[in-house]
């Protein structure tokens, strides 16, 4: 399973965007989220022989010319006494109700996003 290396369909330069049709700029973004789901549906089918590889080494830490993969664990999970999940209930409930009495403060963005109506581009 190889990767495209190939650029985007039309690179565009950075500094030309004031310059295009609003909807070149729309359409150049679907063209390169189409090329981003295809990658990641690439990585997806390669990451279980991935991890095995990893696994196979027996390294923490696995050096090459073009990267460094580490190890890492994924957080655990704990049996809590009843008590402190009841706690923990109150004190999300509480939160929730300060969110939808308050307005956030910062971290407010505008953006856009962009759904495919493509599942897949076999060929």
């Amino acid at each position: 399973m190889k990767l495209d290396s190939r650029p985007p369909s039309t690179a565009i330069n950075s500094s030309s965007f004031d310059f295009l049709d609003p909807l070149e700029i729309i359409n150049e973004m679907i063209d390169l989220r189409a090329q981003l789901a295809e990658l990641e549906q690439q990585v997806k089918a390669l990451q279980p022989a991935f991890y095995a590889a990893c696994a196979a080494l027996k390294q923490e830490k696995i050096s090459t010319e073009r990267a460094i993969i580490s190890r890492r664990l994924t957080p655990g999970q704990w049996a809590y006494s009843p008590e402190i999940v009841e706690q923990e209930d109150w004190l999300n409930q509480l939160k929730s109700q300060f969110k939808q009495a308050h307005e956030p403060i910062k971290g407010r963005e505008v953006y856009w996003l962009v759904k495919l109506l493509m599942l897949s581009t076999k060929a």
